[in-house]
């Protein structure tokens, strides 16, 4: 499928083989951009959750550190 100019391409506009002209951009361009969120999420969460992770494993330590030392 070749487009003509880049307005066709954006709203992936054609030429149908019975005359008719079919136009389906809104559709590919939503799916790409929620696969583009979808996979930005993937990537992102895990690294925030491995933040939060270390953040709360320091936390513990300090505490357990504080109360040793309190202790004797």
């Amino acid at each position: 499928m070749a487009f003509e100019n880049f307005n066709d391409f954006m709203t992936m506009c054609y030429m149908a083989p019975i005359g008719d002209v079919r136009c389906h951009g809104s559709y590919v361009w939503s799916a790409y951009g929620l696969t583009l969120i979808v996979v930005a999420a993937n990537i992102v969460a895990p690294i925030m959750r491995n933040k939060q992770i270390k953040q709360t494993i320091r936390r513990k330590v300090r505490r357990e550190k504080t109360q040793n030392e309190s202790k004797t």
